[in-house]
């Protein structure tokens, strides 16, 4: 492998800086920020894609701390949209059934005579 491929593979350590800077981004809850590491973590998993595999004595190691800054980046985010939708839910109120308990529609029936077209 040459020095300019390995030159041009993205750094594990760029992809967990970025996963730290996502997180950062969601907790201060800073939409323009997100968006921007958000982009900037797209093109590094793009990189990646495209980079040819290097040996890395620390490839194991950085691999399970990447996962690690994942789910923990993809809990904080399900937490975050469960607390939006509570918190829509409340500014909305409770959503009119479609159906009741025993199965039967709320709405009336809208029908018209056979011969009524």
């Amino acid at each position: 492998m040459t020095a300019d491929v390995r030159a041009a593979a993205p750094s594990l350590d760029d992809g967990l800086a970025l996963l730290e800077e996502q997180r950062e981004a969601m907790l201060a809850r800073d939409a323009d920020r997100l968006e921007d590491v958000n982009a900037r973590l797209s093109g590094w998993i793009a990189a990646c894609r495209q980079a040819p595999a290097a040996p890395d004595a620390r490839i194991a190691e950085r691999l399970r701390a990447l996962r690690a800054a994942l789910d923990s980046n993809s809990a904080l985010a399900r937490r975050s949209a469960l607390q939006a939708s509570r918190a829509l839910g409340a500014l909305l109120g409770p959503e009119s059934r479609l159906y009741t308990d025993e199965g039967l529609t709320n709405s009336p029936a809208h029908r018209r005579g056979v011969r009524s077209a």
